[in-house]
């Protein structure tokens, strides 16, 4: 069974992301992401043959120039997506988070670890939290899960 995440859990400074994680708060693809580690935007270490990043790392390739702009466009496009699609078969929703004064870090780790650990199907997920701004989460998929999620992460948060 798994145990509760807690933000406790993640004071350890030495977390590191794969590219499943990055792939998963940034939108963009596996391919996309190697293509990245080849010409030396991302950088990481390979480790027993998977590629481990640390939260520097991810924070600085997600900053680069060149990338934020794609992450930007595949974060509006969940949304815009959304709004277009009128011809739902399931209830869904797509909610933003906006948390100002927050910890990029620990915000980042909490939701990477319960979509990864829980039993969230077709939730899609991004993360914009640049430097010295609103962090900006973005979820839609099934309306139970993400409100699951989204009311997990506030019950946690105010109990740290």
């Amino acid at each position: 069974m798994k145990e509760d995440f807690s933000f406790t859990d993640i004071e350890n400074e030495n977390t590191l992301y794969t590219l499943g994680h990055i792939a998963q708060f940034t939108g963009l693809s596996d391919r996309t992401l190697r293509n990245h580690l080849t010409n030396g935007i991302l950088q990481g270490e390979k480790i027993n043959g998977i590629w481990h990043f640390t939260a520097e790392q991810v924070e600085s390739f997600i900053a680069h120039p060149f990338i934020r702009p794609s992450i930007l466009a595949k974060n509006n496009a969940v949304v815009y997506d959304f709004l277009l699609d009128k011809k739902k078969t399931r209830e869904e929703c797509c909610i933003i988070l906006d948390i100002p004064h927050s910890d990029r870090k620990k915000i980042t780790q909490f939701f990477c670890y319960e979509i990864n650990n829980g039993d969230y199907h077709n939730l899609e997920f991004s993360l914009d939290a640049p430097l010295n701004a609103c962090v900006r989460i973005i979820l839609k998929g099934d309306r139970k899960q993400v409100l699951q999620l989204v009311n997990k992460y506030y019950e946690t948060s105010l109990n740290h």
